[in-house]
């Protein structure tokens, strides 16, 4: 514990960060030059890959936009594989809901979605679904929550994920003026 704080104040320190709570949320707020990441009850620090070797926000404001780290849609360890089209679905949803967080952290939401990318693995051996299935189950899951106009949309065949299980991959942007 006194290792977090430590690091704590020494990024408070050396990067002009502040620490602010919110009623009823105890918050830790990073901002430098105009960014901002934020952590929550929810949302921890010790959770997010912010403190890991590769040094990453799961979701910095810039400005009115929040970007979304990758998020993994995998096959869980007690899936066996190939999985099937509903679970790959639940998964899905799954990947939705941690976006939704991450972006609360940031005081938005999946309304302002704005520009997705997905990256899906091209070998088939963790899901039974082609690309273009695997496209709609996400297309349907995202209309869940986006509002018109629809967001843009890249999609990318790849020939891997650096989570061995992973499926698709889904990073966003979304503009959320405060």
């Amino acid at each position: 514990m006194h290792k977090f704080f430590a690091s704590a104040v020494a990024i408070l320190l050396t990067s002009c960060a502040t620490s602010q709570e919110a009623p009823g949320d105890t918050r830790l707020v990073i901002e430098s030059n105009g960014r901002s990441v934020t952590f929550t009850d929810d949302i921890t620090r010790e959770r997010t890959g912010y403190d890991s070797p590769w040094h990453y926000a799961h979701a910095i404001r810039a400005g009115d936009f929040v970007y979304i780290s990758g998020i993994v849609v995998s096959a869980a360890n007690d899936d066996s594989l190939p999985i099937s089209k509903a679970r790959f679905r639940e998964h899905t949803e799954r990947a939705f809901e941690a976006i939704e967080r991450y972006l609360a952290t940031a005081d938005a939401s999946l309304a302002g979605m704005t520009k997705i990318n997905t990256f899906h693995v091209l070998d088939g051996k963790n899901i039974s679904l082609a690309i273009d299935e695997q496209a709609l189950v996400i297309a349907e899951t995202k209309a869940k929550y986006a509002v018109e106009p629809h967001p843009a949309w890249t999609a990318v065949g790849t020939t891997g994920l650096f989570s061995p299980r992973g499926i698709v991959e889904i990073e966003m942007v979304v503009y959320a003026p405060l």
